[in-house]
């Protein structure tokens, strides 16, 4: 395999970075009720970013601990791939095997994110709103989160064993399951988390307009930060199994 699939195989080991929603300005004419408890939710989810960002450390120790069991494991069973020429592969077999190595790895960093998750989840359950499908809305994001953060790793040892016994020829069935289930709950989160968005912009005032920028701000730090972990226990993850 060339540098140019091992370097392509490093970016998919940024896997899914979590959840992004952003919050944008404000809109007139919502009830008292529903802008006080967007005042709170905003407050509730700029606890989640910020306890999610404290607990970086703690997911790149997890990633480290997952990618050295999986060292462990299985040094060097994607070796025999180096040999090979790249227009001789199947991409969709190198493809979403790189996406469930990374998917792995984020899944692995995401498991501090939890807690935070929980507490966010808590004092959302506690808000009142004018119309109940706001509240559905709100349950459906932090039942979404939970089910993709709540994701079990794939056997990335027996997959990568049936990629190498194809030749990189067709996608291990392993893979092919786990994949799909990384998909559908990326999807499934990923919608509602722009719901979830839609109502904090609903109802916000011009007073949350801080609150509103630091959130954003804390987003992108966030998103930063949890790719450069996955990135870099996947790199050396990738070299650890011969790639």
């Amino acid at each position: 395999m060339n540098r140019s699939w091992r370097w392509r195989w490093r970016w998919l080991a940024l896997g899914i970075s979590a959840s992004v929603v952003v919050v944008l300005p404000a809109t007139a004419g919502a009830a008292q009720v529903d802008q006080r408890s967007d005042h709170a939710a905003l407050n509730a989810y700029h606890t989640y970013l910020t306890g999610v960002i404290a607990h970086i450390p703690a997911a790149r120790t997890a990633d480290a601990a997952f990618a050295a069991s999986i060292t462990q494991q299985c040094s060097g069973s994607l070796a025999a791939l180096g040999d090979l020429p790249a227009g001789s592969v199947n991409r969709t077999a190198v493809f979403d095997f790189g996406l469930e190595l990374g998917g792995d790895l984020a899944v692995t960093a995401d498991a501090p994110a939890r807690g935070p998750l929980a507490t966010m989840a808590a004092r959302l359950k506690q808000l009142r709103w004018s119309r109940p499908q706001t509240a559905k809305t709100i349950e459906r994001y932090l039942a979404a989160q939970s089910g993709l953060f709540g994701l079990a790793r794939s056997d990335l040892c027996t997959d990568a064993e049936a990629l190498v016994a194809s030749h990189a020829q067709s996608i291990p069935p392993g893979t092919a399951q786990w994949v799909a289930e990384l998909r559908a709950a990326a999807v499934s989160e990923e919608a509602a988390a722009k719901a979830f968005g839609k109502v904090l912009r609903k109802f916000e005032t011009p007073a949350d307009e801080a609150l509103v920028a630091s959130d954003n701000g804390l987003n992108r730090r966030l998103f930063a930060a949890q790719s450069g972990v996955v990135e870099s226990s996947g790199a050396k993850l990738l070299k650890n199994l011969g790639l």
